[in-house]
């Protein structure tokens, strides 16, 4: 077979089979596209977080998906949205350990951030791949930046952002939240 010489975009990639990411354990992890399926996964994995956790990805304690929401969650508008998780292994084979969002995509737009993992997945280095992976998505749709509310107290998110080369500054309007800015 005759290569036609064209690199397939992460998009296609991701699109085809997923993604293999290895994470700092030393194991491999499949990295996909989120699907309408993964909805009482998504429920288990919020459920697992502290209430800081869930403080952290929401800015408000809400104590539990509903399936309304988590449904909605892993249902993004592909004319402006993606979302990536990551699979499981071991005893969470079949749950999703986390993944990264991003919204409000399109070329020449700020397209808006986000990433949560589960606790037992927490310093793998898989958050941040997920995240590097959205950049990339954002980057192929023409995105010209990325940008994400990170609570002050997040430093293990403001640590990762920091690492992958986004500008933080404090949200002028709420003192509770550092902006994270990116361009592409």
């Amino acid at each position: 077979m005759v290569s036609s010489g064209k690199q397939r975009t992460i998009g296609e990639k991701l699109s085809a089979a997923g993604l293999t990411v290895r994470g700092k354990d030393g194991q491999d992890y499949h990295m996909r596209p989120i699907r309408p399926s993964d909805a009482a996964s998504l429920i288990r994995g919020y459920d697992a977080l502290s209430d800081r956790g869930k403080r952290f990805r929401m800015f408000s304690v809400i104590p539990h998906l509903s399936e309304e929401m988590a449904a909605d969650f892993c249902s993004p508008d592909p004319e402006s949205e993606v979302c990536v998780v990551v699979d499981g292994r071991g005893t969470l084979k079949g749950e999703i350990l986390g993944g990264a969002r991003l919204a409000d995509m399109g070329p020449g737009r700020a397209a808006e951030f986000s990433v949560s993992m589960r606790p037992e997945a927490r310093g793998l280095g898989l958050a941040r791949q997920a995240l590097e992976t959205v950049i990339d998505l954002g980057r192929e749709a023409g995105c010209a930046s990325v940008w994400g509310a990170i609570a002050t107290r997040n430093e293990a998110m403001l640590n990762l952002a920091t690492r992958i080369g986004f500008t933080l500054s404090r949200d002028p309007d709420d003192f509770s939240v550092i902006r994270a800015e990116m361009a592409l």
